[in-house]
């Protein structure tokens, strides 16, 4: 009975385990995602120089996927941008991003590894959790050429 057991657990473990994985060399670890509007375009960039632009939110990610040469991996963002002009789409984002991902608004002229390394010393206190508290989240502003946040 024992033997049957394990031989159960053996074969369960085989089938659960996908036969093909990600190769680890082509994940593009993201720090920071910026989002923004341009008429009826939304945009995505991150901090890794990837982009992707659409319709909607499901849209620009959808492209940023596809046009991004190795497996965009969203999971290690820590920081958000956005601009006021597309406030809207944030509740879009929860199915993108960790609820403790921290939100600061920012214009689209920002250099989203600059503003990465920023937020990493400067981190802003509002948290894509908060969901309308967001409004309320700090801005992110570059002034006679070095980043300031600040209300």
């Amino acid at each position: 009975m024992k033997r049957l057991l394990f031989y159960i657990a053996v074969l369960g473990a085989a089938l659960l385990v996908p036969l093909r994985g990600t190769d680890v060399g082509k994940l593009q670890p993201v720090g920071l995602v910026q989002l923004y509007k341009e008429e009826n375009m939304v945009f995505v960039v991150t901090d890794t120089g990837d982009s992707g632009c659409g319709s909607t939110v499901d849209e620009a990610f959808k492209n940023l996927e596809d046009t991004t040469s190795g497996v965009v991996f969203l999971d290690t963002a820590d920081f958000l941008l956005v601009s006021k002009n597309a406030i809207r789409e944030i509740g879009e984002l929860e199915r993108y991003l960790k609820k403790s991902v921290r939100v600061c608004f920012a214009e689209a002229d920002i250099d989203t590894t600059e503003a990465a390394e920023y937020l990493n010393v400067h981190r802003p206190s509002a948290q894509l959790r908060e969901g309308s508290g967001i409004l309320n989240a700090q801005t992110l502003r570059k002034e006679n050429g070095r980043l300031i946040m600040g209300r």
